[in-house]
């Protein structure tokens, strides 16, 4: 498995409200991807993080680069600060399993 995490702020002026709607077609887009497995969305007092999780890094490249030309991408830039952080690797190590298909994630 091989996972994107990132950890952001949104600008004071977006509203938490537009992020989750954007953030749910995130997740539909996500799930008609070849290698997706799961996505996690975090809040935090000061920060937001999510969690991308793909079967490899081929799939998280080809991912992340589809998703960039994407409206939902084009939208969700200007609603998150700069200087967000990310972070890819491989997991090593884990107390969970996770599903191979793609993840049933609720409504936010």
């Amino acid at each position: 498995m091989f996972v994107q995490i990132v950890k952001f702020k949104l600008r004071p002026d977006t509203s938490r409200e537009s992020f989750l709607d954007l953030t749910e077609q995130m997740i539909a887009w996500l799930k008609n991807k070849s290698g997706f497995i799961a996505y996690e969305l975090y809040e935090g007092s000061e920060f937001w993080s999510d969690r991308i999780a793909w079967e490899n890094q081929e799939f998280a490249q080809i991912g992340l680069k589809d998703f960039l030309t994407t409206a939902i991408a084009k939208e969700m830039i200007h609603l998150v600060e700069d200087g967000y952080s990310s972070f890819f690797g491989q997991k090593v190590a884990s107390d969970q399993s996770e599903k191979s298909a793609p993840y049933d994630h609720p409504r936010i």
